[in-house]
């Protein structure tokens, strides 16, 4: 639902199933969603493209995740 919601005026690759990312394991808030979706948008437009593919969403995904841990880190 937070996918949908953060994805809605998103021109989105007829490839993309937003499922696989709702399903992964990691934990995400709303807020990390909307990060997600927000890059992978970013993505495309430094591509010169007017549609967001998986790629850009696995790039962005990977981010988001990499940079919650390193905040994790500094806390412990």
């Amino acid at each position: 639902m937070v996918f949908q919601a953060a994805t809605s005026k998103m021109n989105l690759s007829d490839e993309l199933d937003l499922e696989d990312y709702v399903n992964r394991s990691e934990k995400v808030s709303c807020a990390d969603v909307a990060s997600i979706c927000a890059e992978a948008g970013l993505q495309a437009v430094r591509e010169n493209r007017y549609v967001v593919l998986p790629k850009d969403f696995d790039k962005a995904y990977k981010r988001a995740v990499s940079n919650r841990e390193k905040e994790l880190l500094f806390y412990s």
